[in-house]
């Protein structure tokens, strides 16, 4: 099969390959494509493969700032709590591009002892943002708070994360002076 490639046309996209051989089926040949930006913001092109016939393709080619730095933990453990007092645990979300990005976070699965502050933010260039996550136990049990945090970046993959809270069993004054027994 006889092909020709034509490489990217801007100068931010370079793309080398070597012709060495014709190209059978289930060979293939290399192309590398190299990226030098001079500003921070989305960049587009495309490399053509021209077959005989009909048989063109389009391969697009993007580059675009990233955090590359999240570190968002899947799962939370907060310290017990004693019943209606409150804890708080505060998730940054750095940046180190120049540039800032905005931020959503989506309760997958509520629960009335949890708050989440903010819901939506930006997260400032070169900085840091905070969701503060507040426990504050309504009942004497364990609970569970699931949420989704999404970046706005291209090809970006959502944040899933899950915190639990207990409740600390303390003694109450009405039951002081009374002594439970095992059955």
């Amino acid at each position: 099969m006889n092909i020709h490639v034509i490489p990217t046309q801007t100068k931010y996209f370079q793309t080398t390959y070597t012709k060495k051989y014709r190209l059978i089926p289930g060979l293939a040949y290399t192309v590398k494509v190299g990226f030098c930006p001079d500003e921070w913001r989305y960049f587009y092109d495309c490399i053509r493969v021209h077959c005989k016939g009909e048989d063109n393709l389009l391969i697009p080619v993007h580059a675009y700032p990233v955090i590359d730095d999240l570190h968002i933990p899947t799962h939370i453990d907060l310290p017990a709590v004693a019943l209606r007092q409150s804890v708080w645990h505060a998730i940054p979300l750095r940046c180190s591009c120049p540039i800032g990005f905005e931020f959503q976070v989506h309760i997958i699965q509520p629960h009335e002892s949890f708050s989440i502050h903010p819901l939506t933010g930006v997260i400032p260039a070169k900085g840091e943002a905070k969701i503060t996550v507040t426990f504050c136990p309504l009942q004497f049990e364990t609970s569970q708070i699931t949420f989704q945090l999404v970046i706005s970046q291209f090809n970006t993959k959502p944040y899933l994360c899950t915190i639990t809270g207990s409740c600390l069993l303390t003694p109450s004054p009405a039951l002081s002076g009374v002594i439970l027994a095992k059955s």
